[in-house]
């Protein structure tokens, strides 16, 4: 191989490289939505159960979530609270979060409220252990730690009042996987605005219902339970399966 050939190889690997990289580094800061969704190979090990791919977000929204209060917490053990590395988890987790909501925009059934939610509880997050280290730097008496804890607990509070006000609602979609003389049980998805559970629910029969069927289900809160189905509102013509989106078409009954 000729020296320039030599050179002009190394050349395009390296040009190769580079756009790879900045592509990269684009779609870490500046995600946009992708329409293949994503395989889930890790979680669909751990899942056995066949769920949709909104219910897969959702659960992977709480798992990193989790994750991240761990390594804050084991950060605050072994670094004796050092707020440099708080920081650092910070910016990685939200950077993961945000691409993973944003490249998976066109797979969530509703997906302004799981942005607003998980943004939210993200700052509360970060504001609360960076505070706990800021605040041990500054004064050790006990009673400002209880000060402390019921300042972020009333903020938890304020955040869930507020999230329920400008998202929250006291219906969801369902659809009709089984009817058996006057109830039927519908499947319900991971619904974040209206406080429900995924999974499949018995109601009261209403009308000529058919398997596949989308219905509006009226809700009812239960205490620490979150909200469950009461009964059926309204029937949607179109027929659609389960395992995708439950958003209503335009023709209803």
């Amino acid at each position: 191989m000729k020296i320039e050939d030599f050179f002009y190889r190394v050349g395009e690997l390296a040009e190769s490289a580079v756009v790879k990289l900045l592509g990269a580094v684009k779609d870490i800061i500046l995600p946009s939505p992708k329409e293949i969704p994503p395989d889930f190979k890790l979680l669909r090990k751990l899942v056995k159960k066949r769920i949709t791919v909104h219910e897969f977000l959702s659960l992977k929204l709480q798992v990193i979530f989790l994750l991240y209060l761990i390594l804050n917490l084991v950060i605050i053990i072994l670094t004796h609270e050092n707020i440099f590395w708080l920081m650092l988890i910070a910016i990685v987790y939200f950077l993961y979060l945000r691409r993973l909501l944003w490249r998976n925009y066109y797979f969530f059934i509703e997906f302004e409220p799981y942005r607003y939610f998980y943004y939210g509880i993200f700052l509360i997050t970060l504001v609360a252990f960076g505070g706990y280290v800021l605040l041990r730097t500054l004064t050790h008496v006990v009673y400002y730690y209880y000060a402390y804890l019921a300042t972020i607990f009333v903020v938890v509070l304020l955040f869930r009042q507020f999230f329920k006000e400008k998202y929250g609602r006291d219906w969801t979609y369902g659809v009709v996987e089984e009817i058996k003389g006057d109830v039927v049980k519908v499947f319900v998805h991971d619904d974040i605005a209206a406080n429900v559970k995924p999974g499949y629910y018995w109601v009261d029969r209403v009308g000529d219902l058919e398997e596949g069927r989308i219905v509006k289900l009226l809700l009812e809160e239960k205490m620490l339970k979150g909200a469950v189905p009461k009964r059926i509102i309204e029937v949607f013509l179109d027929h659609q399966s389960s395992n995708i989106s439950t958003e209503p078409k335009e023709d209803k009954e």
